[in-house]
């Protein structure tokens, strides 16, 4: 009686909580994209927490396998995993709920920010003030997400040295797409000059189906228009949507390698935007608690009003998700796929100097002909605050706009 006992209370445990309807993905995913400060390891910290340990919709297993595949794909990782997680439990319309559900906060954040800037400009001192204001704090916080990757991306010499060479690349080549060019570089030096991993067992696992193989080549055929803008249409809603649709699909190693590339392709190439708006958007990103790819909807806003927003936001994130659930049912193939960890040692060293380097871009930006020490100083504080106190980008932020104001 007492074995039976024993088992009832063992399967009791193992059913989940609470059963994964559509909705409550939504909610919980919802509350996920307003509570997730801290990165992208924050908010997979906490959506282990709730699917794995409260709802018990998936095991630790396989969510620790969904973390390691979607930080060999490109697009944001934190919210790929937790698309994927949605898909696994209620299908494709789990898959919409927990997409939406993690996104929609950041959205509905970032257009209030930019009703804040677009008030703003009816006061040029101080919006002045907020856009080089932010510059230094958001120098650091891109510093010190490098530092902090360059541990283990970079744990030799040469792995060092090639982080380095990639700074100085995307710092040198006046070109948009200078950051994809940086990393095909850092794969082609891993791939001829370093030895290639240990080879691994074979993995035991079966093939791409149909349709999964179909999410996979479909979403990453949008790169043709990230590689060749002149194929983008002329309606301006249509190419927003396609040119975050390309962009997403080459964006390896999380949302801060976009910075640089983003700028690029839409600040010096096509325009959108100038350096003030970029900076003011790259720090709406940084105050909301999802991903810093919210700069997309900051940008398509700025363009085309509500519905570039929208387009801006669903080219970001849908096509890398829609790759995420394709190649989630052969995690084990691809791990062990010998060329693709060999290339992607080198992908990882360029990938922490395309942070570097678009950290040190940002600081170039000050205009620090016009007010050398103020500046100065505005750096020191920058500083103190991110690398010595450690503070978020909410307090960071709003730090050196205040500073800004008083000392220029």
């Amino acid at each position: 009686m007492n074995e039976m006992t024993d088992i009832a209370k063992v399967t009791e445990l193992a059913e989940p909580t609470h059963r994964p309807t559509p909705a409550r993905i939504f909610a919980d995913c919802a509350l996920l994209g307003l509570t997730a400060w801290g990165g992208f390891m924050a908010l997979l910290a906490q959506a282990q927490e709730r699917f794995v340990k409260q709802r018990q919709w998936v095991s630790e297993k396989e969510f620790l396998d969904l973390i390691a595949l979607v930080t060999m794909l490109p697009g944001p990782q934190a919210v790929n995993a937790i698309a994927v997680t949605g898909h696994r439990v209620a299908g494709w319309a789990g898959f919409a709920a927990a997409l939406s559900g993690i996104v929609l906060p950041g959205f509905g954040i970032i257009l209030a920010l930019w009703f804040g800037y677009s008030f703003l400009s009816a006061y040029p001192s101080v919006l002045r003030a907020v856009t080089v204001g932010v510059l230094p704090p958001l120098a650091m916080i891109l510093g010190l997400a490098a530092f902090n990757q360059s541990r283990k991306a970079t744990p030799g010499r040469k792995e060092k040295a090639l982080a380095v060479a990639a700074t100085v690349l995307l710092l040198v080549i006046p070109f948009w797409a200078a950051p994809i060019y940086v990393l095909a570089f850092g794969a082609l030096v891993s791939l001829v000059f370093w030895p290639a991993p240990r080879q691994a067992e074979q993995a035991q696992g079966r093939r791409l189906k149909p349709l999964e193989l179909a999410l996979c080549i479909a979403p990453a055929g949008l790169a043709v228009f990230q590689l060749v803008p002149a194929l983008l249409p002329e309606a301006i809603v249509a190419k927003i949507g396609l040119v975050f649709s390309g962009m997403s699909t080459t964006l390896f190693g999380g949302g801060l390698v976009m910075v640089p590339l983003l700028e690029g392709l839409i600040v010096d190439h096509l325009g959108w935007l100038n350096h003030a708006g970029f900076s003011a958007g790259l720090a709406a990103s940084q105050l909301t608690p999802g991903p810093i790819l919210g700069i997309a909807t900051f940008t398509g806003m700025e363009v085309a009003g509500f519905g570039g927003a929208l387009a801006a936001t669903v080219g970001i994130y849908l096509p890398t998700a829609l790759i995420a659930v394709g190649v989630s049912g052969v995690t084990d193939r691809l791990k062990n796929w010998r060329p693709f960890q060999h290339a992607m040692v080198g992908v990882r060293c360029a990938v922490v100097g395309l942070i570097a380097g678009a950290a040190i871009s940002l600081l170039l930006k000050l205009p620090l002909r016009d007010a050398p020490w103020q500046l100065a100083a505005l750096i020191v504080a920058a500083w103190v605050v991110v690398w010595r106190f450690k503070q978020p980008p909410y307090v960071s932020l709003p730090i050196g706009a205040a500073l800004a104001w008083l000392l220029l």
